[in-house]
């Protein structure tokens, strides 16, 4: 995802001062008058007024070549401020370019439905209970039984496709131009033998891309651009984090399956991503709000802490509200396509725009706004 060209202010020269060069003109004249009144034995007429006409021609000829040369300034600096307007409106429209979510799917211990979602922005009601295994505390979801991440993530995406499998049916067709999957090999096939039985119509390559975070979700919209509008890309993953008694949080585990088109109800902008060596975060969050064409942040945040990111608080994203720790766990970098998806599906629910903020597999942080889809836009 480039950055937008930062471009120099053209070098403008001073305007000429008028006043000056009237001034010289009219003492020139007044010389050449003083000269014609002054007796020929004192100066040769001709030669005085030969002098003083050369050097009232070239004052006028100096003067002519400045302001030509101002003129032509001004114009190359309105041509480059055009030409830089351009440029910035075409990055922006860019930019803005978005990904409409047709289909999407969140498994984990606390949510898996968006009927579930009231209840992770409900303070009142208790989050799942983490369970101790020995190693740590740990959210797991009870249909998952395997003693390690990996059998847990290869049962994980079992469970993923059985889920997409019900929502889908049976008697649609559909061969991704493009899949994306966060986890092992091992998970993906997993994820493919299942689907392979529950929907036979759906056909899935053997070897998917990676999901590199919010650069796949990037090349994922670029791609959207150029493919017909049926056009469909699978993006999935799972995760299953091993517990940590050195963590503050619990392990968690996690499913997702998005389904991204060119048309849906909800859309997925490209985001922003945050690097404290390069980036003023204010700064970073008001081009997010920009690239959504809104005047101020949403009013609903989802995320999960970012206890490594000082300064979140001032943002105005009211980040801080609807902290997902609790009822996910640590998921690493599943982070930024759950809480994309819990956004997505608070955007179906309300109408409205609704931000979200999470960690990045190359970005200390990342953040966008998910907003109702519009044709077009």
């Amino acid at each position: 995802m480039k950055r937008t060209t930062e471009f120099a202010p053209y070098p403008l020269v001073p305007e000429p001062r008028y006043w000056r060069w009237f001034a010289g003109a009219v003492g020139l004249l007044a010389l050449l008058g003083i000269g014609r009144a002054l007796p020929p034995s004192l100066v040769a007429p001709h030669l005085f007024a030969f002098t003083v006409g050369g050097m009232l021609l070239a004052g006028i000829l100096a003067f002519l070549f400045h302001v030509l040369y101002f003129r032509f300034n001004r114009h190359n600096a309105q041509c480059y401020g055009e030409a830089v307007e351009r440029e910035q409106r075409a990055w922006w429209a860019q930019h803005r370019q978005k990904a409409a979510l047709v289909e999407s799917v969140l498994l984990s211990a606390s949510c898996s439905s968006p009927e579930d979602l009231d209840g992770l922005l409900d303070p009142s009601k208790q989050p799942p209970v983490a369970r101790e295994t020995g190693e740590g505390f740990a959210l797991r979801l009870l249909q998952v039984f395997g003693r390690d991440a990996k059998q847990r993530e290869q049962e994980l995406a079992t469970l993923l496709a059985l889920k997409w499998g019900v929502q889908r049916g049976t008697d649609q067709r559909l061969t991704p131009s493009s899949c994306y999957w966060h986890g092992s090999q091992a998970a993906w096939r997993a994820f493919v033998e299942q689907m392979a039985q529950c929907c036979p119509d759906v056909h899935l390559p053997e070897y998917p891309q990676t999901w590199d975070g919010i650069l796949s979700l990037d090349a994922i919209i670029d791609q959207l651009q150029r493919v017909p509008d049926g056009a469909r890309v699978l993006c999935a993953g799972c995760q299953s984090s091993s517990p940590d008694r050195a963590s503050s949080l619990p392990a968690g585990e996690a499913a997702v399956l998005w389904l991204l088109g060119a048309e849906g109800d909800v859309a997925f902008s490209r985001g922003e991503w945050f690097s404290q060596a390069d980036d003023d975060l204010a700064t970073v969050a008001q081009r997010a709000v920009k690239q959504s064409l809104l005047e101020a942040p949403a009013q609903i945040c989802l995320s999960f802490s970012q206890p490594d990111v000082p300064g979140l608080a001032t943002i105005g994203w009211n980040a801080k509200t609807n902290v997902q720790d609790a009822n996910f766990g640590a998921l690493n970098q599943l982070e930024a396509m759950v809480v994309q998806t819990l956004a997505a599906w608070y955007v179906k629910q309300h109408g409205v725009p609704c931000a979200w903020l999470a960690s990045d597999p190359h970005f200390i942080l990342t953040l966008g706004i998910v907003r109702p889809h519009e044709s077009g836009s």
